[in-house]
């Protein structure tokens, strides 16, 4: 099953849209992210593998490879998901 993460904290106009999509492509998953009106950003995994997720999670929180964001991430919360991976940024 797919996952829905929310990330909270300065997550709108800093880069969390692309930052995500290059870790997501880094790890070879499909989704999207979508900047939402409550000020969080809404990432779609297209996968059901948990160790890559976490594997995820663990890179967006730390940024390893040192790629650009300007924001900071407070909380992600992840869900599992069966709707449509869709969203304003694809990936």
């Amino acid at each position: 099953m797919a996952k829905k993460l929310i990330l909270r904290g300065v997550v709108h106009g800093v880069f969390c849209r692309a930052y995500c999509s290059q870790y997501a492509r880094k790890l070879r998953i499909r989704g999207s992210a979508s900047n939402i009106s409550d000020g969080s950003v809404r990432v779609l995994l297209n996968t059901d593998d948990r160790e890559l997720v976490d594997r995820f999670v663990s890179e967006i929180k730390n940024n390893p490879d040192g790629y650009t964001f300007y924001g900071r991430i407070e909380t992600i919360d992840v869900y599992d998901y069966a709707g449509i991976i869709s969203g304003d940024y694809q990936f």
